[in-house]
């Protein structure tokens, strides 16, 4: 059941009441998304009455102030529930001295596995609050406490469940928590020994490069850690450089890194290149260096690892500066890419020659599913014959093969080039 962004009336709040009751309903709910409905604390406390004697497993009452009241209705049903296993109460302006009874009633819960709790105003002792309810529970694996003001002590709260062998969690969202250098190396240095994390979210935090030797010696140290996002973090080429050379060097375990807003530079992105070249057992799928300052010499010689590396599925280079140069770069790269399926080279400054050797380029390669280009220096007339045609190629070698992909490429050129030919007189649509 999803009503999103909607205002409900006390109607239709009995009658939602009803379904979620009704053992006879044709299908049994198993997801409640009441996402923005102004429901408030009355609201939050009917919904969380049904929730104990209903099959729901599935709960989101985000953005909609339901206060403490709301809370401790929700505390009421929580532990007691044998069904519900996600709750998301992410936007409600909610205070540590709000969610307190809530937590402890997680504390208790044998259900519940992932726990949101974003863009509230927990603070560091809603941090500390949340570490004691994880100190007894074993069973929640996933907790969102993004943008909550959390701060360095409230990092070092959670540091100390994460050296705790009982903690289950695998997925521990963090971004946008005034953390600083210091709380970003609490909880890399507690993260090093942890064997159950699986994704971790330090994004905007201002680690800054005092932060990166901890992130290091996280990543050399750790081998289950799968996913990490430590975008804008005010980090620098030589942050970077340390980070790379010290840590993700030596790492066998991660497939998902952003570095997004960080100022990598030409600098960074070279070290970055050589590390993961000549890093054979690295299983990084996802890399994320958009908003990275790489400009067209640093993307030129990022593109080598759409051909090299041996994992690298996904890449985002968008907004950098990149020029036609560092496109046809890319793109023979993209020819002879083993791995790689999806490129983002959106909002960037290539032109429309480096666009269609870019295509040219994701057509040869059969193993291409999405290539993005658009915000560049493409008309757009220009960019939407473009995008039909790549669209309409690379669906053919979703579904057929790299036969077929490979058949076809010798009728791109003039195809390519009357597409261009024919936007050029509208060139200022």
């Amino acid at each position: 059941m999803q009503i999103p962004w909607r205002q409900i009336s006390n109607q239709q709040l009995d009658s939602i009441c009803r379904a979620l009751l009704d053992r006879e309903f044709d299908t049994p709910i198993h997801t409640i998304d009441l996402m923005d409905n102004q429901l408030g604390p009355t609201g939050a406390v009917k919904i969380a009455s049904c929730l104990e004697s209903s099959p729901v497993t599935e709960v989101f009452i985000c953005y909609n102030d339901i206060g403490k009241e709301g809370c401790d209705g929700l505390a009421g049903v929580v532990n007691l529930s044998h069904s519900l296993q996600v709750l998301d109460i992410r936007g409600n302006h909610l205070s540590a001295s709000d969610v307190h009874r809530l937590l402890r009633s997680v504390s208790m819960s044998t259900a519940l596995s992932r726990l949101g709790l974003a863009s509230n105003r927990l603070g560091p002792e809603g941090a500390a609050l949340a570490a004691k309810a994880l100190e007894r529970n074993t069973y929640l694996s996933s907790l969102d406490l993004s943008v909550n003001e959390l701060g360095p002590s409230g990092a070092e709260c959670l540091a100390g469940i994460l050296r705790n062998s009982v903690s289950a969690l695998r997925v521990l969202q963090l971004h946008g928590n005034y953390l600083g250098p210091t709380g970003v190396i609490a909880i890399c240095d507690a993260v090093r020994t942890n064997k159950e994390l699986r994704r971790l979210t330090l994004g905007n935090n201002h680690a800054t490069d005092e932060a990166a030797g901890a992130v290091a010696a996280m990543l050399e140290a750790n081998d289950t850690l799968e996913e990490l996002d430590i975008r804008l973090n005010t980090l620098t080429a030589n942050g970077v450089r340390t980070i790379v050379q010290q840590g993700l060097a030596k790492n066998t375990s991660l497939a998902v890194l952003s570095l997004s807003g960080n100022e990598v530079g030409p600098v960074g992105a070279n070290e970055l290149t050589q590390v993961l070249t000549s890093h054979q057992r690295s299983v990084l799928e996802q890399l994320d260096l958009s908003s990275c300052g790489l400009t067209a010499s640093g993307g030129a010689r990022v593109a080598s690892l759409l051909s090299t590396s041996m994992s690298l599925k996904e890449i985002n280079l968008s907004d950098n500066a990149l020029d036609d140069e560092a496109a046809v770069r890319l793109a023979q790269n993209i020819t002879d890419g083993i791995t790689i399926s999806v490129v983002d080279v959106s909002c960037n400054k290539i032109g429309e020659e480096g666009a269609s050797q870019l295509i040219d380029a994701a057509l040869r390669n059969a193993q291409l599913v999405a290539l993005v280009t658009n915000g560049n220096n493409i008309s757009r007339a220009a960019q939407k014959r473009l995008d039909n045609l790549l669209e309409e190629r690379l669906a053919k070698n979703r579904v057929a093969g790299p036969q077929t992909a490979l058949c076809q490429q010798q009728k791109l050129p003039y195809q390519q080039h009357a597409a261009l030919s024919a936007a050029a007189p509208t060139a200022a649509a």
